[in-house]
């Protein structure tokens, strides 16, 4: 019983940490982190799109979260609604773009993995459902 917590516990957190991974601040970060790079228009732009197309999709269609989130105001509304999931869109942005720029094997997997991860941590942390993160991955594919 005491080893089930304990996992549970360190399963818990290491999700919480790789949903991190497709955030506004870490996408921010890499472009960052590319300011001088022939990459950093191609993310500027993807971060743009991303947000853009999942805050177009959400202005018309609403879908409660797993864990419903109360909202007083509308963009408090835009932000509780669950599809589809801009984690997801950010992070398959980023594992698209890098893929296909470094065109490396290895390195595609492991971003193929990551946005895997980091798309599972939104059904894991019950933020999203399947179909919203499958809706948010087309959105990065939509944005690549």
């Amino acid at each position: 019983m005491i080893m089930h917590k304990t996992l549970q516990k360190q399963l818990d957190e290491f999700f919480r940490d790789v949903t991190t991974l497709g955030s506004f601040a870490f996408f921010l970060l890499v472009t960052v982190l590319f300011i001088v790079s022939p990459l950093f228009m191609p993310l500027l732009v993807g971060l743009i799109f991303t947000a853009a197309i999942v805050i177009i999709i959400r202005l018309f269609y609403f879908k409660d979260r797993p864990k419903k989130e109360e909202h007083t105001n509308f963009i408090e509304k835009i932000d509780a609604s669950s599809f589809p999931s801009l984690h997801a869109a950010r992070i398959t942005f980023l594992a698209a773009l890098f893929s296909s720029n470094f065109n490396n094997d290895y390195l595609t997997i492991i971003f193929v993995l990551m946005a895997a991860l980091v798309s599972y941590s939104r059904i894991y942390i019950q933020k999203h459902d399947w179909i919203d993160v499958l809706g948010g991955v087309i959105a990065g594919v939509a944005t690549y």
